[in-house]
C-alpha cells in the first residue's frame, strides 16, 4: 500500500501519513538517540576501564585505589542499563509497523539486512578484530599472554543489539505475514494508565531477577563469540516487551501522547529508588561488608530495573518532545549519525584509552577525558564517513 493510504483516526479530519510526519517528531526521536547512544559509549569507559579491562585496555592510575569511584561507576553503569538500551529498542519498535506498511515484508527485510547485516559483518570482521589486535598492545593486557587461537576474534562485543534487533524484526514481520497488514492510527485509543505500568514492571523484575541467577550460563556466554549477550542477555525479556511495546504504540501515538502527570511522577519514584540502590552500595562499601552482600544487592537491583527504567524513558521523552528546540538541529543530526557511532565505538575507545590511559591522570579525569573524546571522534567519524553516498544508505 502507498503512503496516500495510511489514514489515522481519532480527530476530526483523517491525515495522512505523509502530514504526521513532521520534522518536530522527527527531531526529537533523533535527539533521544543521540543522548542515549552517547551514554552506552561513556558506559563502556568506566569503570570497565578500569577493572575487567576494555577489549584488553587496562588502565593503569597513579595513587591508592578510590573506593567511591568504584562504586560510582558502577552505579553509573547500572542506572543508564536500567534505560538507554530499552529506550533504543522502543524506538527502533516504534517505527517497524508503519515501515513494513509503507514497504511490504519482503522489501522491509531487504533493507533491514542492508541497514543492519553490512553495518554487523563490517563491525564483527573490522572493528572488533582490530581492536583486540590493538587491545593485546597495551601494557598488562589480559591478551597480551594468549594464543592467536585463545584472542577473542570474530566477537559480537557491542553489535550484540544488531543481532537482537533483527531477531524481534523478523518475529514481528513473521506476526504480520500470519495476520495480514492491518496498520493504521487510531489517537482514540488511551495510553496505558498506572496500573498497566505497575503490572508490567512487577513482572518484568520478576523476570530479570530469575535471569540474573543463571549466573553459569552467562558466565559461558560471555565466554563465547557471543560475549555481548552474556553481559546483556539477561534483560531480553524487558527488551523484547520494549520493542513489541513501540510496535503497538505506533498504533495509537502513544509516546505523542505521554500523561505528563504520570510520567512526572513516576520520574521521581525512578529517582528515589536509584539513589536508595546508591546509598545502600556506599553503606555495603564503607562498612567492609560488599564482598558478602554483593549478590543480594545484584538481586535487589535486577528487580528494581524495570521501576527505575520505566520513569527515565518515559521523562525523556517527556521531556525532549517539550525541548526540542533547545538542541535543534545539531542534536538531531547526531542521531542520524548514531548508528555509526555505536558500532564503530569500540575501536575508537581502545585507541582513547591506550592514547590518554597512561600519562599519569587519576581515574576520575580519565573517565572524563575519555568519554568525552569517545563520544566525540565516534560521532564526528561518522558524519564524515555518512558523506560517501553508500555508507549513507547504510549507516
Amino acid at each position: 500500500m502507498g503512503e496516500s493510504n495510511l489514514a489515522i483516526y481519532g480527530g476530526s479530519n483523517p491525515m495522512t501519513y505523509q502530514q504526521i510526519s513532521t520534522n518536530k517528531r522527527v527531531l526529537f526521536f533523533d535527539q533521544i538517540r543521540a543522548l542515549m547512544i552517547a551514554l552506552v559509549i561513556a558506559v563502556h569507559v568506566a569503570p570497565l576501564a578500569f577493572t575487567s579491562g576494555w577489549i584488553g585496555v587496562r588502565v593503569p592510575t597513579t595513587g591508592s585505589a578510590d573506593t567511591f569511584f568504584d562504586v560510582a561507576g558502577g552505579f553509573f553503569l547500572y542506572f543508564c542499563n536500567s534505560f538507554f538500551m530499552c529506550m533504543l529498542f522502543l524506538i527502533s519498535g516504534y517505527f517497524v509497523p508503519r515501515s513494513i506498511h509503507k514497504k511490504g515484508i519482503a522489501c522491509y527485510l531487504k533493507d533491514r539486512l542492508l541497514r543492519i547485516g553490512v553495518p554487523f559483518l563490517v563491525g564483527l570482521v573490522l572493528i572488533n578484530n582490530a581492536s583486540v589486535l590493538l587491545g593485546r598492545l597495551s601494557p598488562a593486557s589480559p591478551y597480551a599472554e594468549l594464543s592467536w587461537k585463545a584472542l577473542p576474534f570474530n566477537s559480537v562485543m557491542a553489535l550484540w543489539f544488531l543481532v537482537v534487533l533483527f531477531v524481534f524484526d523478523l518475529l514481528y514481520c513473521t506476526w504480520v505475514f500470519l495476520r495480514g497488514d492491518q496498520f493504521s492510527v487510531d489517537t482514540s485509543v488511551p495510553t496505558p494508565q498506572l496500573h498497566s505500568w505497575i503490572i508490567s514492571a512487577v513482572i518484568l523484575g520478576i523476570l530479570e531477577v530469575v535471569m540474573v541467577g543463571q549466573t553459569d550460563f552467562w558466565v559461558a556466554l560471555g565466554r563465547s563469540p557471543l560475549n555481548g549477550l552474556g553481559a546483556q542477555g539477561m534483560h531480553i525479556f524487558t527488551y523484547a516487551f520494549l520493542f513489541f511495546l513501540g510496535c503497538k504504540a505506533s498504533f495509537h501515538q502513544w509516546l505523542e501522547r505521554l500523561d505528563s502527570h504520570l510520567v512526572v511522577r513516576w520520574f521521581r519514584f525512578s529517582l528515589a529508588l536509584a539513589l536508595c540502590l546508591l546509598a545502600t552500595a556506599l553503606v555495603l562499601t564503607f562498612n567492609g561488608s560488599m564482598s558478602s552482600e554483593y549478590g543480594k544487592l545484584v538481586i535487589l537491583g535486577a528487580l528494581l530495573n524495570p521501576f527505575i527504567g520505566w520513569g527515565m524513558i518515559a521523562y525523556l521523552l517527556l521531556w525532549f518532545q517539550h525541548n526540542e528546540h533547545r538542541f535543534g538541529q545539531w542534536l538531531a543530526t547526531a542521531g542520524v549519525n548514531s548508528f555509526g557511532a555505536y558500532v564503530i565505538h569500540s575501536l575508537v575507545l581502545v585507541i582513547v584509552l591506550m592514547t590518554i590511559g597512561f600519562i599519569g591522570l587519576n581515574h576520575w579525569l580519565v573517565a572524563l577525558s575519555a568519554s568525552v573524546l569517545g563520544i566525540s571522534i565516534s560521532f564526528g567519524i561518522t558524519h564524515q564517513l555518512r558523506r560517501i553516498p553508500f555508507v549513507a544508505r547504510v549507516i
